[in-house]
């Protein structure tokens, strides 16, 4: 419950805010968010489970780049859904041995928005043999 209404704030403050930084975690748990497995290796599929999400943050895509992967969703502010919160699982996929650079953006598709990007963050993930 306590990390529901932590993340509720930083919604919220994000909300309201106009402006959005890229933030770099390091604990994704304090963000209602974990690695799946814990520790990958090359085997693994990999996925990112995602606590308490809104269900109208649609995912885009997850696309990989060498070793940055870019997780997309998006949401449209005008059409003012209601928040029904649910987990969700996104497949990264199974990944040869290295280090990770994780970015997850949500972007609010609504033309009348003064900023496009809502959230953006980045993690490190590592995946060994």
């Amino acid at each position: 419950m306590k990390q529901l209404v932590l993340f509720g704030l930083i919604f919220l403050m994000l909300a309201c805010s106009e402006k959005v930084s890229e933030v770099q975690l390091t604990d994704l748990s304090k963000h209602n968010m974990k690695i799946v497995p814990k520790n990958p290796t090359s085997n693994d599929q990999i996925k990112l489970v995602v606590f308490d999400d809104c269900t109208y943050n649609i995912l885009s895509g997850v696309t990989r780049t060498d070793n940055t992967i870019d997780i997309q969703k998006l949401f449209n502010s005008m059409m003012k859904w209601p928040c029904v919160m649910k987990n969700d699982t996104i497949l990264i996929g199974k990944l040869p041995v290295g280090s990770y650079n994780v970015n997850y953006t949500l972007i609010d598709i609504s033309q009348q928005a003064p900023q496009n990007i809502f959230v953006s963050f980045s993690f490190q993930m590592k995946v060994v043999r």
